[in-house]
C-alpha cells in the first residue's frame, strides 16, 4: 500500500477520499451489516485514494474510530484518522497518538471537536485542554522528537519519533469579516504549527472555494487542498441552514432551490447526486488536490457521486459556477469578483478591508478594553520604563507571604470584576484583545476560533455574545490603520500548573506562556 503522504505528492493526480462515520454500538465491520458492505465497496474501488474515519461527529458518542482505521488499512486503502481536544486532554491525546503510531494509523485529521451534544445520563464535559493548533504542535513535537527530563537532575531522553502525516480544517464559508479573517489567520498559525494538508468545512459557494485556494497561493501556504464534498439531504439541509451543525453553511438560496428539487418525481435524489458531482468536478478544474465526499452511508451511493461527476470532465468550469454559486445574503468575501468568470479576483481586496469604517467596530469598544490597554502600554509592555521594575516587585512580594497574599487577592478581585478571570494563572487577556478565553469561550480557544460561528455568534446556541476573536478583531480593528494580526506568534497552550496563582506575578516573573515563546 503506497503510503498517502506519497500519494500526495503525486503530481497531475487529483485524489479522492471517503468520509465513514462511526456509530453508536460495538458493532465490527465484518459480516453482513451496512459499515461492512460500505468498506468493502470502498476499498475495492481503485478510484478511491483513502478513507476517513470521524471522532464523534457532531458531539455525539460513537464507536472509536481506532477499530474501523485498522479495518481499512487491512483491507489495502490508507485511513485519515479524526483526532479532536473535546474528549482528552493533552497527556490523554499523546497516549492516543502513541496508539495509533503503534498501530500504523499515521494519518491524522486534527480538528477542536463539536461541542458535545449528548452523553449518558445527559451531555457530557468537554476538555478542550488544547484546541487542533496546539495539538498540532504537539504531535509535530512527536514527529521531531519529545525530549523529557529524566529523574536523575540534568539528564534528557529524547522518545522514539513518530511519523504522523497531519492534516487540518479551516472554514472559507463565514458570513462576516471578522469571522473569516480569523479564520484565514488561524489556517496560517495551523500551517506553522506542522500541518501537512487541509480539508475545509462544508458549504456550497463555489467562489468561496476559490477564494481559499487564491489565498493559500498569494499567503504561499503550500499545503494540498482537498475540497469537502457533502451530499445533502432536504432534511441535512434545513439542519444546515439553520446552523445546527457547527461549520456547515447551506444559504437560504440553495435551500430554496432544494425546496423546488423535492417537489420533483424523484424528490430531488437525482439534484442532490448532481450537486455533489460538479462540485468534485469544479475542485478538480480549480486545481484543488483532490475532493473528499461525505454524506452518503453506502457504497452505491458513493459510487453514483464519482460515476456523475466523471460525466463533467468536459463541462467548463465557467458552466459548473453558474450550479455552484449559492452565497448567502450579505456575505463577506476577501477578495473581490471576477465579474467575467464569478470567482475571485485577487487583483482587487475587499473595499471594506481598505476602508477601515470605525463605527462598524465601536460596539466592541468598551471602557474596560480602553482602560486595560492603558494599563498594559504604562506595565506590561517592555518599552515602558515602568515594565521593569514588574520583576524586582513581584520577586520582592514572593518573600513576603502576608503581602503577598494582600497583592493577589486585590488582582483577583480587579480582574474577576473586569475580565470575568478564571484564575488560570497563564493569562491571554493580552493575545485577546484583553477578553479571558477561560470564562467566555465554551472551548477556551486561545490560538483563533474554532470553525463553530455562525454570523459572528458562538456555535452553542444559548451563548447570548459573539465570538471572543470576533470581538478581539473588532477591538483591533477600531484602534489599528489595517487588519489586525492576532495569531502572528508561536501557539499558546497553557501551562495548568499556574492555576490559582498570580498571572501577573507568572508574567514579570517569565513563568508563563509570553516566556516560553519568546
Amino acid at each position: 500500500m503506497v503510503p498517502l503522504r506519497d500519494r500526495f505528492k503525486e503530481a497531475d493526480r487529483f485524489l479522492i477520499g471517503a468520509e465513514l462515520v462511526s456509530t453508536r454500538s460495538p458493532l465490527k465491520p465484518a459480516g453482513d451489516n451496512r459499515i461492512s458492505k460500505f468498506i468493502d465497496g470502498l476499498c475495492g474501488d481503485k478510484r478511491v485514494d483513502w478513507v476517513s474515519v470521524t471522532d464523534n461527529a457532531g458531539g455525539n458518542p460513537m464507536q472509536a474510530p481506532l477499530t474501523l482505521g485498522k479495518i481499512i488499512e487491512e483491507r489495502g486503502k490508507p485511513a485519515i484518522i479524526h483526532i479532536t481536544c473535546k474528549d482528552y486532554n493533552r497527556n490523554g491525546l499523546e497516549s492516543l497518538a502513541w496508539m495509533y503510531a503503534a498501530e500504523g494509523l499515521n494519518n491524522l485529521l486534527v480538528l477542536s471537536g463539536d461541542y458535545p451534544i449528548d452523553g449518558h445520563g445527559g451531555i457530557a464535559q468537554p476538555v478542550f485542554d488544547i484546541d487542533s493548533v496546539g495539538l498540532l504542535k504537539q504531535l509535530t513535537d512527536m514527529n521531531n522528537g519529545i525530549e523529557i527530563e529524566c529523574r536523575k537532575p540534568g539528564s534528557t531522553l529524547e522518545l522514539d519519533r513518530t511519523n504522523f502525516f497531519l492534516g487540518c480544517t479551516v472554514s472559507p464559508f463565514k458570513m462576516t469579516e471578522a469571522e473569516q479573517i480569523m479564520q484565514y489567520q488561524k489556517y496560517r498559525a495551523k500551517t506553522a504549527a506542522g500541518a501537512h494538508f487541509v480539508i475545509p468545512q462544508i458549504g456550497y459557494d463555489i467562489r468561496k472555494s476559490h477564494e481559499l485556494y487564491e489565498y493559500s497561493r498569494i499567503n504561499n501556504i503550500n499545503l494540498p487542498l482537498i475540497g469537502n464534498v457533502y451530499k445533502l439531504t432536504y432534511g441535512v439541509a434545513k439542519i444546515f441552514n439553520k446552523g445546527l451543525i457547527p461549520g456547515c453553511m447551506v444559504s437560504d438560496k440553495l435551500l430554496t432551490r432544494i425546496e423546488k428539487e423535492r417537489k420533483s418525481e424523484d424528490k430531488g435524489r437525482k439534484f442532490y447526486t448532481h450537486l455533489a458531482a460538479m462540485q468534485l468536478a469544479a475542485f478538480k478544474k480549480m486545481g484543488y488536490k483532490g475532493g473528499y465526499v461525505g454524506g452518503v452511508a453506502s457504497y452505491s451511493a458513493y459510487a453514483a457521486i464519482l460515476d456523475t461527476a466523471e460525466e463533467y470532465d468536459k463541462t467548463s468550469l465557467t458552466e459548473l459556477i453558474r450550479e455552484l454559486s449559492y452565497p448567502g445574503e450579505g456575505e463577506f468575501y476577501y477578495f473581490g469578483m471576477d465579474k467575467k468568470t464569478g470567482l475571485s479576483d485577487t487583483a482587487e481586496r475587499n473595499s471594506l478591508l481598505t476602508r477601515g469604517v470605525k463605527k462598524r467596530y465601536k460596539k466592541s469598544v468598551t471602557f474596560g478594553y480602553r482602560f486595560s490597554r492603558i494599563v498594559h502600554s504604562l506595565f506590561f509592555s517592555e518599552k515602558s520604563p515602568l515594565y521593569k521594575l514588574g520583576k524586582p516587585f513581584f520577586l520582592f512580594l514572593e518573600k513576603h507571604e502576608k503581602l503577598n497574599s494582600i497583592a493577589y487577592f486585590n488582582e483577583r478581585v480587579g480582574k474577576s470584576l473586569i475580565f470575568e478571570c478564571k484564575e488560570c494563572g497563564d493569562c491571554s487577556l493580552a493575545d485577546i484583545a484583553y477578553l479571558c478565553p477561560q470564562s467566555q469561550c465554551v472551548k477556551n480557544q486561545r490560538n483563533g476560533p474554532c470553525g463553530g460561528s455562525l454570523n459572528n455568534r458562538c456555535e452553542l446556541t444559548k451563548a447570548d455574545k459573539d465570538c471572543i476573536w470576533v470581538r478581539a478583531y473588532n477591538r483591533e480593528r477600531y484602534f489599528g490603520k489595517g487588519i489586525p494580526e492576532l495569531l502572528n506568534r508561536p501557539p499558546v497552550i497553557k501551562d495548568s500548573r499556574l492555576k490559582d496563582t498570580s498571572g501577573w506575578a507568572n508574567f514579570f516573573l517569565e513563568r508563563d506562556h509570553f516566556a516560553k515563546n519568546k
